[in-house]
This record gives structure tokens, sequence and C-alpha cells, in this order.
């Protein structure tokens, strides 16, 4: 086979497969828009692990820095939510926001819920 019709070949292909596509650039944000933790009891001891949030940086090997606006709660470089101080949940839930940041300083808050899950199942 020829050069020319190598190239040809080549060409036929790519005209008929199309070129690769370039994948979508990478968006640094929270996984969700918001997250909900249920527990089983009015009041949360320190310690306490509530879950998991989960933040891309787009950039590999690096975690987001976190700060939660109650201080009463902790977030790991991880993302696991922890109760920092010991917290009663009057009303049943709670809510919080929690900031985190990228790789360009830029920062991204998301809601943060707490709530009885016993409590919420009484009233209903």
């Amino acid at each position: 086979m020829s050069f020319y019709h190598f190239a040809f070949f080549i060409l036929l292909i790519e005209v008929t497969l199309g070129t690769p596509e370039e994948a979508a650039p990478c968006e640094p944000g929270f996984s969700e828009q918001r997250y909900a933790f249920s527990v089983t009891r009015k009041h949360l001891e320190r310690g306490r692990v509530l879950g998991r949030v989960n933040f891309n940086t787009c950039v590999p090997g690096t975690r987001a820095l976190y700060s939660p606006d109650d201080t009463r709660f902790r977030v790991f470089p991880d993302g696991k939510v922890t109760v920092k101080r010991p917290v009663t949940l009057h009303t049943g839930s709670h809510s919080f926001v929690l900031n985190a940041w990228d790789a360009a300083g830029k920062k991204y808050p998301v809601t943060v819920f707490v709530w009885n899950e016993r409590e919420h199942q009484e009233t209903a």
C-alpha cells in the first residue's frame, strides 16, 4: 500500500468516525446543590460524624479548604462533616452554610441541613 493510499484511508476513517472531541473543561464546585444529613437523636455529641461533602478543585491531588459558618461543626479536608461542639436540634433540624475554595481562590457556598429523622416521623 502506498503512502497516499494509507493517508487517504486514515482521512476516510476520521471523516467517518469523526475526530475525538475535547473533554469538557473542569468546573470546580460541590457535587450537590445542597447536602442533607439525617440523625436519630435531638442531642448531637462532640465527634459525631454526620456525613461527607464532595468538592472538586479541578487540580488533581489537591483538597478543598472548608469553612462552615457555624463553629459547632467541622469539615475535614476529605469532606467528612462532624460535630465540633455539642448541638441540640431544638426545632428538629438545623442548617448552616459551608464554604469551600477552589485552587484559584474562588469561594463556593453550599447549604448543609441536619435533621432529626425520629422527630419528623413523630410529627407526620
